[in-house]
């Protein structure tokens, strides 16, 4: 008996293109489950140990750049979805992000201070209220997807896209933490130029740059490609070619381009980039060895359903603060906790699968009509 039940019709699809990105999307959220255990349940011993460390920057800087890259390839893969349908799909990522910070967060914090669990001095400087406001992956993905839709239906050039990155990459410290004086105005300008002392997990700048990236790197595919063939070797030789040129634009200025794991300069946007672009091709080689496998299986099965498992294992870890307290843990408890939250994130997600495919009906053939189209810039941004 398998430890994750994967549903008889979530079988490994044919098109090894859509495969290698939707297993890429399901690493990217299993590290993401790991590093906000870590921070949110981990002891400091344990957070700040080789293994911490590890998980929060070795792996954690790269996951989210690759979930946000693949979101901009799979727009660029689309030609043929129109923008009422992106704008839609932007909102609904963009309320979907408040939703869940009231779920996860506001509701268990006021709860736990009317249940006297904790006091407002322990959860200073966050409230109730700074929690709901928070503007995390989801928020980024509905402005994110926004721009990269306004930008593809304006221009089929792909260098404008990739200028368009730049140019978010490079503006980002001229821009960062400019405010004005009113405050509504600000919690929105937040989501662009603020910082995580603030509530802006991940703003624009430079954020924007990565899937801005991806969606000119979808499309450089596309275009040398069939619809079922992929040559993913263009990963690995412009994956090499970023990785050393953000290397070397890193090292010309560290403190410019470094800055924090969530606010960096465009060396290391560049950087990020390449790494992303090597993953992926190591995932291929992975796919394309193991297709037929489980655990294939079992990461396309999340990576196909990564906003449903986002939200989930966000629920889970708020709520779970109520019985085992913040940062806590130990380094065994710790572990145990990312696989129990992983474990609850898997079967919750099962009954939605299920009504999403009753609801939907049958998978459509790959590029072969408009809806097959929306069902791939769906599953990016899931």
């Amino acid at each position: 008996m398998k430890l994750f039940y994967l549903p008889h019709n979530s079988a490994t699809p044919s098109v090894n293109r859509q495969l290698t990105f939707d297993v890429a999307k399901g690493v990217a959220v299993l590290l993401m489950i790991m590093i906000h255990v870590l921070d949110f349940y981990g002891l400091d011993e344990v957070r700040f140990s080789t293994f911490g460390i590890a998980i929060k920057f070795a792996i954690g800087w790269p996951a989210a750049s690759m979930f946000v890259f693949i979101m901009g390839v799979f727009v660029g893969f689309s030609t043929s979805s129109t923008p009422r349908e992106e704008i839609k799909r932007a909102l609904s990522l963009f309320v979907l992000g408040y939703l869940l910070n009231l779920v996860r967060g506001t509701i268990p914090m006021w709860l736990s201070l009317e249940l006297g669990l904790v006091t407002y001095q322990d959860v200073a400087p966050h409230t109730p209220l700074s929690e709901l406001l928070i503007g995390d992956v989801l928020q980024f993905a509905g402005i994110s997807l926004l721009i990269c839709s306004s930008l593809k239906h304006a221009t089929n050039k792909i260098y404008i896209w990739l200028g368009a990155a730049t140019a978010i990459a490079f503006l980002s410290h001229s821009v960062w933490d400019k405010y004005t004086s009113l405050t509504i105005f600000d919690e929105l300008l937040k989501l662009f130029v603020g910082n995580e002392e603030v509530g802006a997990i991940f703003p624009i700048f430079p954020w924007a740059a990565y899937p801005i990236a991806g969606m000119a790197f979808g499309r450089f595919l596309k275009r040398r490609s069939d619809c079922d063939a992929i040559n993913f070797t263009n990963c690995l030789k412009l994956g090499a070619v970023c990785t050393t040129l953000g290397v070397l634009l890193t090292l010309s200025n560290p403190d410019y381009h470094i800055v924090t794991n969530l606010r960096s300069g465009p060396g290391v946007v560049l950087l990020m980039t390449g790494i992303v672009m090597l993953f992926i091709f190591a995932i291929h080689l992975f796919v394309a060895r193991f297709k037929a496998t489980y655990v294939v299986s079992l990461f396309a099965f999340w990576g196909k359903n990564v906003t449903a498992i986002y939200v989930l294992q966000w629920i889970c870890i708020g709520w779970g603060l109520m019985l085992v307290g913040l940062q806590q843990l130990s380094m065994l408890s710790t572990l145990a906790a990312m696989l129990i939250v992983l474990l609850i994130s898997h079967y919750l997600v099962l009954p939605w699968y299920n009504y999403k495919n009753r609801t939907i009906g049958a998978t459509p053939e790959p590029c072969s009509s408009r809806k097959a189209t929306r069902v791939k810039l769906e599953s990016a941004t899931q």
